[in-house]
C-alpha cells in the first residue's frame, strides 16, 4: 500500500525558501501599484539581462499567457497550422485554438522527449506557421538544426521554455533564440511565485505591440514610459500581467538562482553517480536520462527510462511504498480525448507513447541531502532487483 504525500521520506517537490522573499513581499505591497508593472517589474528585467543577456522580455501571469502573446502576434487565420510535440501540456495547443489555427502535432525524439525535428519536418504544409518546441526538462532539441528548418521554410519558431528557465543551449538561453520564447514560473518549477511567466521577443521592434496587447489593448505603457500625454484603447487585448506582489517574490527567488540550480545539478550529479555505477544490477530493466553536449540545463527534472509499462509500474509502486515520491509525466495531447476528436490514434507517435508508458520522475529538488539522494537510488536499485529475481522465480 502506498504511503500519503506527509508520509514520504523523500518528497517529489520543495519549494526554496529565499531568506528576503518576506521583505521583498512587504516592500511590493507598499509599493502601490499591486496589478501592474512597477519596481519588481523592472527589477526581474535587470536580472535576465545581466545573467543572459535578455532584454525583450515581458512578465505574464503563466507560461499560457505568454504562449498566447506569441500566437497573437502571429496573427494566425483560420487554416493555419502550428507544429506542436505531442508529449507536451495542453497550453501549447489551446493557445493555437484560441487564436483560430490548428495544432499539427508530431512526435519525440526517444532519447531527449524534446520535438523530433525529423518527424516535425515531414508536417510542414503550405499552411504551417509556426513550429512551438518544449525544451522537456531544460534541455532542447538541436536549435540550429531547428532555427535552419524554419527558416527554410519561412515560418516562425515559438520556443515553449515553460522548463527552461537558466538553461542553455551552446551558450545560449533557452527561449530566446526562437522568434519568440516563454517561461514559467509555477509552483513546480525551478523558480517560482506560485503563479507566474514570461513573454520573450527576439525582435525588439515587436515588444511595444506585445505590450498593448498584455495591457488590455491599451498603449498605458507608453504613457507609463512618458512617450505618450494619455492612454487609449488601441486594439483587442487582454490583462496578461504578473502583479507586483508575485514579481516580488519571485525576484527574490532569482537573487539565488545559481544556488537553486547549484544544489539541484548536486542531486542529478548523485543519482547518476549512483544508478551508472550499480548498471549490472539495473540490467535491461531501466536506462538514465542522457543530457546533450549541447546543453547547460537547469536540472528542472531527473528521470529514468523503464523497460516496459509494467516495468515502470511495478518500480512505481514500490518506491510509492517504500516512502519515495516518484511520479509519471504527461498523457500525450494525441493519447487525450480531444485528441482523439481531432482525429489521431495511440499508434501515430510511438515515441511520445513510450515516455507516457515508461518514464519516471525521481525526486528532485534544492532541500534534498546527499543521504535522500542515496537512499532514493538505494531503494530504486532495490526494487529493479527484485524485480529481476521475480522474474527469474517465474
Amino acid at each position: 500500500m502506498s504511503l500519503s504525500v506527509e508520509d514520504m521520506i523523500v518528497n517529489f517537490y520543495e519549494r526554496f525558501q529565499p531568506k528576503n522573499q518576506m521583505c521583498c513581499l512587504e516592500d511590493a505591497l507598499f509599493e502601490g501599484f499591486l496589478s501592474t508593472d512597477g519596481k519588481y517589474a523592472g527589477l526581474l528585467k535587470e536580472h535576465f539581462d545581466q545573467s543572459g543577456g535578455i532584454s525583450n522580455i515581458l512578465f505574464t501571469p503563466s507560461a499560457t499567457a505568454a504562449l498566447e502573446l506569441a500566437v497573437q502576434l502571429l496573427g494566425l487565420k483560420p487554416g493555419d497550422e502550428v507544429i506542436i510535440p505531442s508529449y507536451n501540456f495542453p497550453s501549447a495547443a489551446n493557445a493555437v485554438i484560441k487564436y483560430g489555427g490548428t495544432p499539427i502535432l508530431c512526435d519525440v525524439d526517444s532519447i531527449t522527449k524534446t520535438i523530433s525535428l525529423e518527424d516535425a519536418a515531414l508536417r510542414i504544409t503550405k499552411k504551417t506557421r509556426a513550429i512551438m518546441p518544449t525544451h522537456y526538462a531544460g534541455i532542447s532539441c538541436d536549435m540550429d538544426s531547428l532555427m535552419k528548418l524554419a527558416q527554410d521554410c519561412r515560418i516562425a519558431v515559438i520556443e515553449d521554455a515553460a522548463q527552461a528557465v537558466h538553461s542553455l543551449y551552446n551558450g545560449n538561453p533557452l527561449g530566446t533564440i526562437g522568434d519568440f520564447g516563454a517561461y514559467s514560473f509555477h509552483h513546480t518549477k525551478n523558480f517560482s511565485c506560485g503563479e507566474g511567466g514570461a513573454f520573450l521577443c527576439k525582435d525588439s521592434s515587436r515588444i511595444d505591440f506585445a505590450e498593448i496587447l498584455r495591457d488590455n489593448g491599451t498603449n498605458k505603457a507608453q504613457f507609463y514610459k512618458q512617450k505618450t500625454s494619455s492612454y487609449s484603447w488601441q486594439c483587442a487585448g487582454s490583462n496578461y500581467m504578473m502583479s507586483a506582489a508575485c514579481a516580488a517574490l519571485l525576484y527574490a527567488q532569482l537573487l539565488d538562482y545559481e544556488v537553486i540550480t547549484a544544489k539541484r545539478k548536486a542531486v542529478s550529479d548523485t543519482y547518476h553517480e549512483i544508478l551508472s555505477g550499480s548498471f549490472e544490477k539495473l540490467g535491461e530493466k531501466i536506462s538514465l536520462m542522457e543530457i546533450p553536449d549541447y546543453s547547460a540545463p537547469n536540472y528542472h527534472i531527473y528521470y529514468i527510462n523503464c523497460k516496459d509499462y509494467e516495468t515502470r509500474e511495478a518500480v512505481r509502486k514500490g518506491l510509492l511504498a517504500d516512502g519515495i515520491d516518484v511520479r509519471t509525466h504527461f498523457v500525450p495531447l494525441h493519447l487525450s480525448d480531444y485528441g482523439k476528436a481531432l482525429g489521431y490514434t495511440a499508434a501515430d507517435f510511438p515515441n511520445s507513447l513510450s515516455a507516457f508508458e515508461t518514464l519516471l520522475r525521481l525526486p528532485i529538488h534544492t532541500e534534498m541531502t546527499r543521504t535522500d539522494c542515496e537512499t532514493a537510488a538505494g531503494l530504486l536499485i532495490k526494487r529493479v532487483g527484485e524485480l529481476s529475481w521475480q522474474r527469474l522465480s517465474t
